[in-house]
């Protein structure tokens, strides 16, 4: 998991560094406010055709040789573009590497350089209230105090003058350093961890960011491990779901938390920091919490809502929770590009006009979500109801999103489109809380008045003395004369909601109506007529 959250924030990286923009000179108390926003600028084509091989020619050339140089880790090679001429007397030029290692980290730290900004001829900046050899490229603020970092153009045997870092700006470069460079823990991994780059991070600053997110883990799985194990021993009925979401993305989540807190407080340089800032892994953390989370809402509920016999609202938790998930990610990732700087309603803009456009082309799929919401809020059928689906008759096995699964009475399963469904006459069957029975007997018309009195009573008495036959309504009358016989009319109720039940009893009560009629010397004759058996 955390080998693909790496990956995922490595080419969120580079996706950044590549649309990147420059926001021109920052002082350091400009940076607090619009840290970080990405590394020293790269240099783009050069416009000025440099006779120096160090690019050295006009103020811009020699940044970016300076940048070039100190991203290659060849400090030596920076040295050449520092002015170590006419130093302190506590400062000596042999020590050039380092001042030009310690210069870098005081940009990396706290000013934003774009190269594009820069004059690129020889002759430098004009108008800038400050003399024709010198050239401003920052500001840095130190105790209430602004210094500005210079350039400077300095004799040169080949070409005449050439542009450095100025020596009154080198001079200053311990003080600066010791206030506005790295703290002891990072100059510890400078010095310790092997020069290199990846991703346009220096190596130190990854073993940086491992080693306080490994710290962060030794700190937060033991809590969590602790906590999980007070969490089981309760008696919650959920403490299962709930111990997983601690030692899965809260650990995750809270040793992110950490790893910001602590590097609030630690010197690092504008790189390390625009890779914290970015909040892609944090983002992560938090959809996964709230994945998790909701999972544990939904189980929860549709537990509980069962024990109380709401299948119905139980089965709804589903597709409600993946709504809710969907809409809490998208808002999470919206805030999250709102916090790089995207503007978030220009984003909605977009989403709303793609969205007419997806609308107009899942038109069925729509009709089917309303469908599902219709079928949900007037809950006509229940997940296990048995019931007539036009010509359809089977038993509901899943209302989805799309569609709803009938398990026919031959054993065939049918998926019915919810659009369709939520319009059909719908009789549901599982509702009955019990079952009738009508019937019509039809007597030989040789049959007596008398013997038609016996008979009606003796078939209600039948069906009163039954235990499954509800007391009433209950009708046994003598309906009038057919074209094939004399008619009966039996109408009853058997308190059962079990057709299998029902069948038996209904045999049960056929049979006996069969003996009545027979008892009184008359016969039951069919709706047409049998033909006579030829001998």
């Amino acid at each position: 998991m955390l080998k693909t959250f790496s990956l995922l924030c490595l080419f969120t990286l580079t996706l950044l560094s590549q649309t990147a923009h420059g926001t021109g000179l920052l002082t350091a108390a400009e940076k607090t406010a619009s840290a970080t926003e990405a590394p020293i600028a790269q240099v783009k084509e050069p416009s000025y055709n440099y006779q120096d091989s160090l690019f050295r020619d006009t103020p811009r050339g020699a940044l970016a040789g300076l940048f070039e140089a100190s991203f290659e880790q060849d400090f030596d090679k920076a040295a050449k573009y520092l002015d170590l001429r006419y130093l302190p007397d506590d400062m000596d030029a042999e020590r050039g590497p380092e001042y030009a290692k310690q210069l870098i980290a005081i940009i990396e730290r706290n000013i934003w350089v774009n190269l594009q900004e820069i004059n690129d001829t020889p002759d430098g900046t004009s108008g800038d209230q400050l003399p024709t050899y010198r050239d401003a490229f920052g500001r840095v603020e130190v105790k209430g105090s602004e210094i500005t970092l210079l350039l400077q153009k300095v004799p040169n045997k080949q070409l005449g003058s050439i542009w450095k870092v100025s020596n009154a700006t080198v001079a200053k470069v311990p003080l600066l350093y010791s206030e506005l460079g790295y703290g002891p823990v990072v100059e510890w991994f400078v010095k310790h961890v092997p020069p290199g780059h990846l991703f346009k991070l220096n190596l130190w600053e990854w073993a940086l960011l491992v080693c306080y997110f490994l710290l962060a883990l030794l700190v937060v799985i033991p809590i969590t491990w602790i906590v999980k194990k007070l969490i089981l021993r309760t008696d919650y009925q959920y403490k299962a779901d709930v111990a997983h979401l601690v030692v899965g993305p809260s650990r995750l989540l809270v040793a992110l938390l950490l790893v910001r807190a602590w590097m609030a407080h630690t010197t690092l340089s504008a790189n390390v920091i625009a890779v914290v800032n970015t909040g892609f892994l944090l983002l992560i953390a938090v959809v996964w919490f709230i994945w998790s989370l909701t999972d544990v809402i939904q189980n929860s509920l549709r537990l509980r809502w069962i024990s109380q016999g709401n299948s119905q609202s139980a089965s709804l938790l589903r597709p409600l929770a993946n709504f809710t998930r969907v809409i809490l990610v998208a808002l999470a990732v919206l805030i999250w590009l709102e916090h790089l700087g995207f503007d978030a309603s220009t984003i909605l803009a977009g989403l709303g006009i793609g969205g007419i456009a997806v609308a107009l082309a899942s038109k069925q799929s729509i009709e089917n979500f309303i469908g599902t919401i219709t079928l949900y809020s007037s809950a006509p059928i229940k997940v296990g109801n048995v019931g007539r689906f036009g010509t359809i008759t089977g038993t509901v096995e899943e209302i989805g999103l799309r569609c709803t699964r009938i398990r026919t009475i031959d054993r065939s399963v049918i998926n019915v489109p919810n659009a369709r469904l939520s319009e059909m006459d719908i009789e549901n069957i599982s509702e009955r809380e019990k079952i009738r029975l009508k019937t019509d007997i039809r007597l030989d018309y040789q049959t007596s008045a008398e013997q038609i009195h016996l008979i009606i009573d003796d078939i209600r008495a039948l069906l009163e003395q039954h235990e499954k036959v509800e007391e009433s309504p209950l009708r046994v009358t003598f309906k009038g004369f057919g074209l094939y016989g004399l008619q009966l009319n039996v109408f009853a109720y058997i308190g059962t909601t079990d057709f299998a039940e029902f069948q038996r009893v209904s045999e049960e009560l056929h049979f006996g109506i069969m003996n009545v009629v027979s008892k009184h010397g008359s016969r039951i004759v069919p709706v047409v007529p049998v033909a006579a058996a030829q001998p």
